[in-house]
This record gives C-alpha cells, structure tokens and sequence, in this order.
C-alpha cells in the first residue's frame, strides 16, 4: 500500500523540481517546467502558463510531494 506525504520544504532555485507548488503572490503555483536561461538563473514555468525567473542560490518555501510504499 502507497502512503502520499505532503511536507513544506526550504530549498533554492537550483533545487526546484517539477510537481513542486510554490506560492507566488499567495496563490499556489505547480512548476510544470524548469530551465536554465543564465548560469545563476532558472525560469520556473507554471502548469496555468505563468512563469517565475529564480536565482540558483535564492532561498523559497515549496510544498513537495512523495509517495512512500509500505509492504
């Protein structure tokens, strides 16, 4: 049996996932997307289109999912 866990983490540009939800503006944005567009910037695209340009060492509260398989 599967268990999901939702956590909120601390993590910085560089360690943006896909699946990741981040508040910009207060709403909930999920990162669809994440490129590279300088070497100390990433471009965080949105799954309703918007998109969010990060510094690789700025710091943001994401709230990240898991699924844990138990046996």
């Amino acid at each position: 049996m599967s268990r999901l866990t939702v956590r909120t983490v601390e993590v910085t540009g560089d360690q943006v996932r896909v699946g990741d939800v981040i508040a910009v503006g207060g709403l909930p944005h999920t990162v669809s997307d994440v490129r590279q567009v300088r070497p100390d910037r990433r471009r965080l695209e949105f799954e309703d289109g918007n998109a969010y340009v990060l510094g690789r060492g700025r710091s943001i509260r994401v709230v990240r999912t898991s699924t844990d398989r138990g046996r």
